[in-house]
């Protein structure tokens, strides 16, 4: 079984070497690895042409972004089996081989992840990412919740085109509309052993209030899709195209998950700034039992001036808060 292992680069220059080699260190043998370069300025593309290996094929190309580099690159892999990995990320070294097991053994999963590691280099944490399941249908945990980190999955081709692979509507949150597709169309698994290392830098999406933004209504757009998929047999971007955002109804779901957000702002980051943004999307969202609640936050947020007294009053605040609004929810 071929596995075509595809990783897609842009600026990142200090994060290939080690990368690169977790995948040509792979104890799996039967691989292909895409190396794309999507227009990098900084000196990433060189860094990649340094790996001489029968293994590896470079693609590089103007600047496209991430969904249409993956999709360009799926579409020139040769294998039956594709593994995403993230750039600057680690793939440990039996992660392919127990991963292809997995699919092997499996005929009826489409989709196999694994425990995931997860490097914060924004707020200088580490926690262990495992979400999946078992027992529980995959598409009735994605309703509610992506189980997967991006780099660490491996799924079948023809799965991927069953599902109608990557859409480029989705500039983010690209992966999460692909599992709520294949859900409907294949199983999912989880290889329960700690295989990947995935690294949060400055650069991504949690250090940009409009990459959250634009994140979590995108991952909305995807669940209201598939949502309708399973009533009608089409959603709402085989409707309206590139306009579907423009018909995304309100959801108390996506409140709570950007009220969430503004939550984790002041624990974590002492972001007072991205904190009011992120609590006032959530109430353009839904103002409900919990409006009031969200409502009176914001207006602390908005006269709150500092100082270590204060953050810790803030900050016990915010977790009774958090308790009522998840209560309401």
């Amino acid at each position: 079984m071929l596995v075509s292992i595809i990783t897609v680069y842009y600026n990142r220059v200090n994060q290939v070497k080690e990368s690169i080699q977790s995948l040509l260190d792979q104890t799996y043998a039967n691989t292909e690895i895409i190396l794309v370069d999507d227009g990098s300025t900084d000196g990433t593309l060189q860094a990649l042409e340094a790996f001489q290996d029968p293994r590896i094929r470079l693609i590089s190309h103007s600047n496209r972004g991430f969904t249409r580099s993956v999709i360009e690159a799926v579409k020139q892999s040769r294998g039956e089996v594709v593994a995403i990995h993230g750039s600057g990320d680690i793939s440990f070294p039996q992660r392919i081989e127990e991963q292809v097991k997995v699919l092997q053994s499996r005929p009826d999963v489409g989709v196999v992840g694994c425990i995931v590691e997860n490097v914060n280099k924004v707020t200088n944490t580490t926690t262990i990412y495992n979400k999946y399941k078992q027992g529980i249908k995959g598409i009735d945990q994605l309703l509610q919740n992506n189980f997967y980190t991006h780099g660490e999955v491996m799924f079948r081709r023809d799965a991927y085109e069953q599902a109608g692979g990557y859409r480029e509507l989705f500039k983010f949150t690209q992966d999460y509309d692909l599992w709520l597709r294949m859900g409907l169309v294949t199983e999912f698994a989880l290889v329960e052993k700690l295989l990947y290392r995935r690294y949060t830098l400055p650069d991504g999406v949690s250090g940009s209030v409009e990459k959250m933004m634009v994140q979590q209504y995108l991952a909305e757009l995807g669940r209201q899709c598939a949502e309708l998929r399973i009533r009608e047999g089409r959603d709402l971007i085989d409707r309206y195209g590139v306009h579907a955002l423009f018909f995304l109804k309100r959801s108390k779901r996506l409140a709570l998950k950007l009220f969430n957000l503004g939550v984790s702002a002041i624990v974590n980051e002492r972001d007072m700034d991205k904190a009011k943004r992120l609590v006032q999307l959530s109430l353009e969202q839904n103002w409900t039992a919990r409006g009031s609640v969200l409502s009176g936050l914001l207006a602390v947020l908005t006269r709150f001036e500092g100082g270590k007294k204060a953050m810790l009053s803030m900050l016990l605040l915010l977790r009774q808060v958090k308790k009522k609004v998840e209560k309401a929810a």
